[in-house]
Parts: structure tokens; sequence; C-alpha cells
């Protein structure tokens, strides 16, 4: 029988046993074997591993000094050498998922140890960590934590073993993980042709290129007739009032902008200038209604065909913006629309 692998354990003070927010601020203690859900890690490991410590830490701690506290830990795996690391999983708690996510890059990208968490997707510590290290995808809450540590502890083992991991959208992990180690040494094309053959004989391999893993996000259903819908306008093609009030940039967008049309039966190419690079804005500043159609919407509504519109439209310069930031504003638009009860929305692009 092969030797069972040492496995270290990072939970916070909840998990613990040692209290809830009242014990926040509480150090690192350590605990040899598992503790908490740990003993639930044990039982699935079963003979092909074991918890042999466990670290434990209150969330304000290493949220308030996580690189000091992140060195501590680093000195606690180093004397005890596991064979795996393993951090939560955190689940939707904003300081524990930051501490899991910040444990396993450290330990990955430091130590080169094999590390894993789990973490909801829209967990803070996702957004920071899931393109440095593995973070398992978990539902909102630890309502299933059974389900989310089989798939934490049977991925982590994968990795402690050297298996292929594939990218995220197969493996269930979010964004692209740690960052590949490549051995610039052995020339490119012979280490094209290794992970070719090592693919082709069911061996172990990894690939040197990147694989994005976006999200994806349900298709919302309409609950009512459009003729009965507040309707919004939205658009990147970077439409602003003349004189641009807002300084808004015209590539790399930092923030989106509103801007009211209470009144206006129609855009008046007068009023309005584009800020955006990449692409020929003449035909918009001829007649903004091209982008923004503000004159056929008050025409449907008119013509009864939908409720009302928004008496203001949103606008961004998308070219050149990250997805990450392209996120953040589609985040802050939604939650702006909900607050004016609007049903439905029109997205135009360049």
């Amino acid at each position: 029988m092969a030797e069972k692998l040492r496995v270290l354990h990072y939970i916070n003070q909840f998990y613990g046993g040692i209290g809830g927010e009242d014990q926040a601020n509480v150090g690192i203690s350590t605990q040899d074997g598992p503790v908490g859900p740990g003993l639930l890690m044990n039982g699935i490991l079963g003979d092909r591993g074991e918890v042999v410590k466990t670290i434990i830490c209150g969330d304000n701690t290493i949220a308030e000094n996580t690189a000091e506290i992140i060195a501590q830990i680093l000195d606690i795996i180093r004397e005890v050498n596991p064979d795996l690391v393993i951090a939560g999983p955190g689940f939707n708690a904003g300081r524990y998922g930051i501490a899991c996510g910040a444990v396993a890059a450290a330990v990955t990208e430091e130590l080169k140890i094999p590390c894993a968490t789990a973490l909801y997707s829209e967990n803070p510590g996702t957004d920071i960590y899931k393109n440095r290290c593995y973070i398992i995808q978990t539902d909102n809450n630890a309502r299933k934590l059974r389900d989310a540590m089989k798939r934490l502890v049977e991925f982590a083992l994968r990795l402690a073993q050297g298996d292929t991991i594939r990218d995220g959208k197969a493996e269930g992990y979010h964004g692209s993980g740690p960052a590949i180690q490549i051995d610039y040494e052995t020339p490119a094309c012979k280490r094209g042709i290794d992970m070719l053959l090592a693919k082709y004989y069911g061996k172990p391999f990894h690939t040197e290129v990147m694989m994005p893993n976006h999200e994806e996000i349900p298709i919302p259903v309409l609950d009512k007739p459009l003729s009965e819908c507040k309707i919004a306008l939205i658009t990147d093609g970077g439409l602003v009032p003349k004189g641009n009030p807002d300084k808004m940039v015209p590539t790399n967008s930092k923030t989106f902008n509103s801007y009211s049309i209470e009144g206006m039966e129609s855009l008046d190419a007068n009023d309005f200038e584009v800020s955006h690079q990449g692409y020929n804005n003449a035909f918009v500043l001829a007649d903004p209604n091209r982008l923004v159609p503000v004159d056929v919407m008050r025409e449907e509504v008119k013509e009864g065909k939908i409720g009302s519109l928004l008496e203001r439209y949103f606008t961004t310069a998308g070219v050149m913006t990250p997805m990450d930031m392209g996120k953040k504003f589609g985040e802050g638009i939604a939650k702006l629309l909900k607050d004016s009860e609007v049903d439905a929305a029109i997205l135009t692009s360049t």
C-alpha cells in the first residue's frame, strides 16, 4: 500500500471551534490532526492521506495583517513539510475567503507545495486569487459542505499525484489557476512534442497555455409583456454630452457614466460627442440616435409597444477595457437599473 500523504489544513476561528465574530481577532494557533471540517476531510482522504496538522487563525487577524500572518503561516508549513495543503472551503465568507486564497496562493507560489481551496464565485477572495492558485467552485453557503469538501479533496489529491489538470471549465475551478511553470532550458519544439506524446499515451502533462475560465451567466426571463416594461439604454460606444463633462477617457475605461435624456424626443447632434478610440464614429456624430436610439424608443412608447423609457442612458468606452473592469461596470449599472425598477435594457455597441 502506498504511504499516506501528509496533509495540512487551514481554517478560521469559527471552524476551529474557537468562536465567531467575538473571536475574529485571535492569532495563529495549531493543532495536531484534523479539527472541525478537517474530520470530514480525513474521512474522505481515507487510506490515501491524513490531516497531520491544522492551522487556525482569526479572520480579522489575517485580513488586517495579511503579509505578516502569511509569512508566519508559511514558516509553520515549512516546518511541517506536508505533501499537500488544503484551505477551507470558505464558500462566500468574505474575510475567510480572502484568507484561504492568500494561503493557497502563497503556498503555491513560494513553497511549491500542491495546494487548493474552494470558494463561491462572488467571494472577494475568488476575484483576487483565482489566477494565482486553484480555487474549486462552491455554492453560496456551507449547506453542501460534504459535497464541496469531497470535490476539493479529490482535486487536491490529483494535484499531489501530478495528474493532468485541464482548464477551469472542465475541472470546476475559478479563473485560470496558478501561473504556469515553464522550463525554458528545453526548446519549445521539444516541449511541444513531449506534451503531445504524453497526451497520446495517457500520461500526465501540463499545458503551457493559460486557459481562461469565463463565468457562465444564466439568461434572465422577462416576466411581463414588453408593453408593461420600463426599458433602459446602455452603450459601450462612448457617447457623452458635448464637452465631455466627466472627462470620460476614450480607451481603457475606469468608470461608466449616465446622463439625462428627460424631455428629449431624440438626441441632437449639436449636444453630443464621442469619447471612444477604435471605431469610425462619424455616423454617431452625425446622428447620436444611431448609437443610443432615443428617437425610436420614444416612438415605441407612444405606440404602446413598451411601457416606458428610463430617463437616463449609461455609457462607457469598451475599447481595451479589461474583463474584470467590465464586470464591475456591469454590476454597478445593474444595481442602478434595479433601483430604478427597470425591467429590461438594450445594450448598443460599436
